[in-house]
């Protein structure tokens, strides 16, 4: 029986360590590759938690075109960034690469957090389809910190504060209707408007 306990004891111990090892690659556990040619958008993510990818393009202050991938944070999880396609964004082709290309040629990351929120006005009275219940929309103007890193060095290149605004409340919303759920629906101003003109001079100097 001693025997068996034995064998449990280090069956558990060998599982620990190797969960421990797994952690140090990064919170995502994924690691960037060394060649820039298998460089993807989720690798980039981890400059938004302060780590350099040596794969990345070098960034040259003096070069003409800095191409730049944007991401923004989670808003489930703070610690979380996804990238912005380009209906997020409006950037010129030429500024980035298409998402379905290696992103060995991105110079810089823009990192987009939600830094202040004031509620402006609760709508009230949606109905919610097939269910004896109405929902209640919360529009914010909401404050944003862009952060705008060398990819290849994780050095910080510049900072933007962008404020955004909404003031009517929208015609249509669709409600998680779960159970547990409040059926409160929070929407906050989005700076996609204002993001080309703050890194063109980062980007097209």
């Amino acid at each position: 029986m001693k025997k068996h306990r034995l064998l449990f004891f280090l069956i558990a111990v060998l599982f620990t360590l190797a969960a421990c090892d797994d952690g140090d690659s990064g919170s995502s556990g994924i690691q960037p590759p060394d060649d820039p040619a298998l460089l993807q958008s989720f690798h980039l993510a981890a400059l938004c938690s302060g780590t350099a990818i040596a794969a990345a393009a070098p960034y040259d202050a003096a070069g003409s075109l800095h191409p730049i991938a944007l991401y923004s944070q989670n808003s489930f999880d703070g610690a979380v960034y996804d990238f912005m396609f380009p209906s997020q964004t409006n950037l010129p082709e030429a500024w980035t690469v298409p998402v379905d290309q290696p992103f060995g040629d991105i110079e810089l990351v823009g990192c987009l957090a939600r830094t202040e929120e004031t509620l402006v006005e609760s709508c009230e009275g949606y109905e919610i389809d097939g269910e004896d219940q109405t929902g209640t929309v919360e529009i914010y103007d909401a404050v944003y910190e862009l952060t705008i890193y060398a990819a290849q060095t994780g050095e910080v290149v510049g900072t933007e504060t962008i404020d955004t605004f909404l003031d009517e409340c929208p015609s249509f919303v669709m409600f998680t209707t779960g159970s547990g759920e409040d059926l409160v629906e929070e929407r906050y101003g989005q700076p996609t408007d204002e993001l080309v003109n703050l890194v063109e001079s980062y980007v097209n100097p």
